[in-house]
């Protein structure tokens, strides 16, 4: 009886084992497969280089009004371990000082005024194209900044109001490109022994990104009927 018992439960087990087996509730769950990649995805790399730290720093000195003072400089940066590069490029540069009394709206202080101007001893006053385009009573250009401070004093001291703006021109300038190092210091302009005074003041600014063909500024003269004195 024991033994009827016994194969009772083993088949009652079996049956239970294929029930499961064919519903699939023994069996693993399948391997589920990797995520397709996405079309125009953008693969990151984790070996992208670190940027390059002895990048040089490109610095323009200038300007120089005239060549020599250029060669001049280049050869003291060449001294000092510099590789400088010289460019020139159009640019504007100080043509004297317009001193003028501009005139009043109504006839009769206009008339006025140009007694007073005659009567301070400024006898060749004559009217010309002033800044803005406006007709203004001219007292003089003078390429000698005294001369014009000078004048404007003399007239301003008779009760003139005259006043005085520089005048400006299209010249070649002349720059020099250096490439600076991380560890390289600044560069002093000063150290350069350029003549200031045949020139504009000098500078140091960043090298231009790239060359502006046929983008030259126009002069500007604000006295056209003038000589310079």
């Amino acid at each position: 009886m024991r033994y009827l018992k016994g194969i009772l439960f083993f088949l009652v087990l079996a049956n239970v084992g294929y029930y499961l087996y064919v519903r699939g509730v023994a069996a693993p769950p399948p391997p589920q497969p990797a995520p397709a990649p996405v079309s125009g995805a953008i693969k990151v790399s984790a070996t992208v280089p670190p940027p390059d730290a002895s990048a040089a720093r490109c610095v323009s000195i200038g300007p120089f009004g005239e060549p020599t003072d250029a060669a001049r400089a280049e050869a003291t940066l060449r001294s000092g371990g510099y590789a400088p590069r010289q460019r020139s490029a159009d640019g504007p540069v100080q043509a004297g000082m317009f001193v003028y009394v501009p005139i009043p709206a109504s006839p009769a202080a206009a008339a006025m005024l140009r007694k007073m101007i005659k009567g301070a001893g400024f006898g060749d006053a004559p009217d010309v194209t002033g800044p803005n385009a406006v007709t203004v009573i001219s007292l003089g250009v003078f390429n000698d900044p005294k001369r014009a401070q000078t004048r404007l004093a003399l007239a301003q001291q008779a009760g003139i109001a005259a006043q005085g703006v520089e005048r400006r021109r299209l010249a070649t300038l002349y720059w020099l490109d250096v490439d600076l190092k991380p560890n390289d210091g600044a560069i002093n302009p000063a150290d350069l022994h350029a003549d200031s005074a045949r020139g504009p003041q000098l500078g140091v600014t960043d090298c231009p990104a790239a060359p502006t063909p046929g983008t030259a500024a126009s002069a500007i003269d604000v006295h056209t009927a003038s000589v310079a004195r």
